[in-house]
């Protein structure tokens, strides 16, 4: 066989497997960019959760407490019984609002605790 033969028959193996690497090559570019967009959806639609859950979160966050050590004795008791005051309003409120929902009875304490604070309950 002439040598030409030998140097044409390697340029086209060469030039073959040059084009199947870039047919590969393509193929595995266009799924990589259908993944990359699919992980582009999910990270926008997480973000999106991610900031309506933090939004709602951040209506309920209280101020930042100062460390209890830092602040006097008789303030710290202060608001602590202000806000456990607060918080058994609140609570008897929910309590009065679901039983008279159901038509049950008020608990007694409910009663009082309504009349000292000026509200008629049942």
């Amino acid at each position: 066989m002439p040598w030409w033969f030998w140097v044409l028959l390697w340029a086209v193996l060469a030039l073959t497997g040059l084009a199947v690497l870039a047919i590969l090559t393509l193929r595995t570019g266009r799924r990589a960019l259908a993944a990359l967009e699919a992980v582009s959806e999910l990270g926008e639609d997480m973000t999106r959760r991610w900031e309506q859950g933090s939004a709602a979160v951040a209506r309920h966050i209280r101020r930042t407490p100062v460390p209890g050590i830092l602040v006097p004795l008789d303030q710290a008791r202060r608001e602590y019984l202000t806000g456990r005051e607060a918080r058994r309003d609140r609570l008897a409120a929910r309590r009065i609002a679901r039983r008279d929902r159901r038509g049950q009875p008020q608990r007694v304490d409910d009663l009082r605790r309504g009349a000292q604070k000026g509200n008629n309950h049942g």
